[in-house]
């Protein structure tokens, strides 16, 4: 049984795929496994696959169908064997010394779930991004239950104006390739990701299943994953259904903390989630959707669904934040697309000058 199974859903990449392998092969912990799923690809990533299996004996592969990274991340999940898991997208890199220094953390605190900060790469530069603020440190189970586990359905009354620097794991930073997971806790209460394509939330939701469970995690104030930002991302391929992703995460959170009896406080944590998510989504269609046309119609079919509109109301304007953010929420709450829609397009000109 290895000490580590590092999971890599892989779909037509090609070009980036030796790149992170060799950088998970090449660990200083040499007791791993390597699963790369094949998910369906239809370039030479198959063959690459095959071809460090053949090279290596810790490399193990399994093909699957198209069905999008959670169902290979559940695939790989399923045929692990290591004492911990951890996971890597086939277009990022690791540090050399990643999986020693998370192994070691989870060993010497006992931990279920290691968290590492990670470095975002760009062209030219990385930027180190905390999924927690502060210094290296253990989260017992009372420190998850009150300042962590919250976060994933929300943030209390006064928190929306600075929701970003709440808890950021449970946010914008919840992703699973910075993070160690003790392969026992998994197992045993069954915890996978969600089948259906949620986009930007698959992680998330994951993390938030584990934080669940977790009696202790720890928090390494060391960057030790590259995120590889790529000009193709999900923004840059247009998904019409992203609004109804949202709706069914917004419907997973409710009814997980009423069916598990969270102490989250949801119903009031919720609608200020989803206002403070609403600017985003707003901005993700007016930027976009093909057309003005299209970007009218999703933008008002997102202000006058009832789940949005709710939020609005039940947040007060006066908890909203400042600025930008605060006026897009101001016209949203009037049900104003075309100040939305023009909103939207003058931040993305703006930001198109800059670069």
């Amino acid at each position: 049984m290895p000490a580590v199974s590092i999971i890599v859903p892989v779909y037509n990449a090609e070009k980036t795929l030796p790149r992170c392998v060799d950088s998970l092969l090449n660990q200083s912990l040499r007791d791993l496994e390597l699963i790369l799923v094949d998910d369906g690809s239809t370039d030479t990533s198959l063959s690459l696959c095959d071809t460090f299996a053949a090279k290596d004996p810790r490399v193990r592969v399994l093909h699957t169908a198209n069905a999008g990274p959670a169902a290979a991340r559940n695939a790989g999940l399923g045929a692990a064997t290591g004492k911990f898991i951890g996971f890597a997208d086939a277009d990022d890199r690791a540090e050399p010394g990643m999986f020693t220094e998370l192994h070691g953390c989870a060993l010497e605190t006992e931990a279920d779930l290691v968290v590492c900060d990670y470095f975002a790469d760009r062209p030219g530069r990385a930027e180190i991004r905390k999924p927690f603020a502060g210094g290296s440190r253990v989260f017992e189970e009372v420190d998850i239950r009150a300042r962590i586990l919250p976060y994933f359905f929300g943030y209390a009354p006064g928190e929306l104006a600075a929701f970003a620097d709440c808890c950021p794991f449970a946010d914008a930073r919840s992703y699973v390739w910075c993070c160690l997971y003790r392969a026992a806790l998994l197992k045993t209460n069954g915890i996978r990701f969600p089948n259906e394509k949620l986009y930007y939330t698959e992680d998330n939701l994951f993390n938030l299943l584990v934080t669940a469970r977790a009696a202790r995690i720890t928090y390494l104030a060391r960057p030790l994953y590259h995120y590889v930002e790529q000009a193709e991302t999900f923004t840059g391929r247009f998904q019409p259904a992203y609004f109804d992703c949202r709706l069914r995460k917004y419907a997973f959170l409710s009814t997980l903390a009423s069916q598990e009896r969270l102490d989250v406080q949801a119903p009031t944590r919720l609608p200020r989630k989803i206002c403070a998510e609403t600017p985003t989504l707003l901005n993700y269609y007016a930027a976009n959707a093909p057309s003005f046309s299209k970007k009218y119609q999703f933008v008002s079919i997102i202000l006058h669904h009832p789940v949005i509109a709710q939020a609005l109301e039940a947040v007060p304007s006066s908890e909203w934040p400042a600025g930008r953010l605060g006026a897009t929420l101001t016209f949203a709450k009037r049900k104003q697309a075309l100040p939305v829609v023009l909103a939207c397009l003058g931040q993305k000109a703006l930001r198109a000058l800059k670069t």
